[in-house]
């Protein structure tokens, strides 16, 4: 089994004000929230550009850089957008984007942008969210699963220690599931979520979701309870090098 990584993601709750925006409309009020997922191996980091492909005039030294398996922040973004995505080697004033894409954000609207494939062979998934609400009383947490694995067959999800598919049945590529409330009061600790093929039922990463059931103090501060994630499988069939799964926290406000 190739070797597994994990990184918690966390989106900034704040408003962040990133560079390269040249002709974007932007109010305080009703403004788009919009989080980018780097899953696209061949390069350490990527480059954002609501440029499209023209320079800003600093060649990126003022850029919002995103590191593999890691994800980036913007809800100070609204309209058409015209996003250039850049790898970490082709930053200076004739580089070509890796990804070149054009889109609306509507006010009040919650987009994630899922980057995946490889710097040569690039794809991606942009999808608006409807977020669920988790009154505080409720103690819950809710999860997603989404393949991002290009090329891959369909997978499944399953709670370590339950049958395959006991979360998700079936995921083929791109294939996205609802959100699910999970218990996340005193008395659990962690979730592992398994992701496997599914015909053939090898596993191909699993997760730990943990500190569900941290006091919410200051050394020991609750990330997990009322807020919703998404975990996405990573990799390809050509590169399977690298992290595999990434978790996002999906608590955001616009």
């Amino acid at each position: 089994m190739r070797k597994i990584h994990f990184i918690l993601l966390l989106t900034l709750l704040s408003l962040v004000i990133f560079s390269c925006k040249k002709g974007l409309s932007f109010k305080p009020e009703g403004t788009s929230s919009f989080t980018i997922a780097n899953g696209l191996s061949g390069t350490d980091y990527l480059y954002t550009n609501f440029n499209g492909d023209m320079s800003n005039g600093q060649y990126y030294s003022n850029t919002s850089a995103i590191r593999y398996g890691n994800s980036g922040f913007f809800n100070s973004y609204v309209g058409q957008q015209d996003l250039a995505i850049y790898s970490a080697t082709d930053t200076n004033a004739n580089s070509k984007p890796v990804l070149r894409l054009s889109f609306n954000l509507e006010r009040n609207t919650i987009h994630m942008l899922f980057l995946t494939g490889t710097t040569l062979d690039p794809d991606y998934l942009l999808t608006t969210d409807q977020l669920p609400y988790h009154l505080p009383a409720d103690s819950v947490l809710g999860l997603r699963f989404i393949n991002m694995a290009k090329g891959s067959a369909p997978v499944s999800v399953n709670l370590a220690g339950h049958a395959n598919g006991s979360e998700e049945a079936e995921l083929p590529y791109k294939g996205i599931s609802v959100f699910k409330s999970y218990k996340a009061n005193s008395t659990i600790n962690s979730y592992t979520f398994e992701f496997r093929d599914k015909a053939s039922g090898t596993l191909l990463g699993s997760c730990v979701v943990d500190g569900i059931n941290n006091d919410g103090s200051v050394s020991s501060p609750n990330i997990r309870r009322n807020r919703n994630f998404t975990i996405a499988l990573l990799g390809n069939t050509i590169d399977q090098t690298g992290k595999r799964v990434m978790i996002i926290d999906e608590t955001i406000k616009i």
